[in-house]
C-alpha cells in the first residue's frame, strides 16, 4: 500500500517536515532544483529505471511502489541526518529564510529586512540599517510593522527577533534567547 496523499498527483511533494518526495526519474530536472535549494529530498523510484547517481546526505531513495510505513521511515531517517549538528547561521534567499533545515516564505520587504538581521544574526542591528534594507527606504513605523510580520512569520522555525531599548533589534535562535523572547 502507498501514501496516496504524498504520492499520487505532481511529481513533487513537500512534506511538512520540509522533506520534497520526488517521482525519478518522471522529475530529473526538479531534484537539481531541490539539490540546489539545499531542500532534503526522498526519490520514489520507478520499478524499472536506475537509481540516482551520486550520494548526498540530504538525499535517499526507493523503489516504488512503497508502503507507508517504509515511507515515513526513510523520511524520519533523512530528516534526522539533513539537520547540522551545529547551531547553523540562517540563510536568506530565493523568498525564503532558511534555518535548521526548515524554512518559512517571505515578501520581498521581509526578506530585505531579513537579510541584514541575518548579517549580524546574534548581534544589535541599529533601526537606520533596517530602513535601507535592501535598497528600501521606510520610516521608523514601516520597520516596526514588517519586524512584526515577520517575527510571526519565523517563530515555527525558532528564530526570534528582540528588540534592545535605544540600540536597535536583534535576530537570535529562540533557544539561546533570554526567557524564550
Amino acid at each position: 500500500m502507498h501514501t496516496p496523499d504524498l504520492l499520487e498527483g505532481n511529481t513533487i511533494t513537500v512534506t511538512p517536515s520540509q522533506i520534497a518526495i520526488v517521482w525519478w526519474p518522471e522529475d530529473a530536472v526538479g531534484v537539481d532544483r531541490l539539490r540546489a535549494a539545499g531542500i532534503p529530498r526522498l526519490l520514489l523510484v520507478a520499478p524499472d529505471a536506475e537509481p540516482p547517481a551520486g550520494a548526498y546526505l540530504d538525499e535517499d531513495w526507493m523503489r516504488r511502489p512503497a508502503l507507508d510505513d517504509e515511507v515515513r521511515a526513510r523520511m524520519s531517517a533523512l530528516a534526522a541526518r539533513s539537520v547540522p549538528a551545529e547551531a547553523p547561521t540562517p540563510t536568506v534567499s530565493r523568498g525564503r529564510i532558511h534555518y535548521r533545515g526548515r524554512w518559512v516564505s517571505l515578501s520581498d520587504t521581509e526578506q530585505a529586512v531579513a537579510g541584514v538581521l541575518v548579517d549580524r544574526f546574534g548581534d544589535i542591528v541599529e533601526l537606520p540599517a533596517l530602513r535601507n534594507a535592501g535598497g528600501l527606504s521606510l520610516s521608523d513605523g514601516g520597520v516596526r510593522v514588517h519586524l512584526t510580520r515577520l517575527r510571526k512569520r519565523i517563530k515555527p522555525i525558532d528564530l526570534v527577533i528582540r528588540a534592545v531599548r535605544n540600540r536597535g533589534y536583534v535576530l537570535d535562535d529562540r533557544q539561546r534567547s533570554p526567557a524564550g523572547a
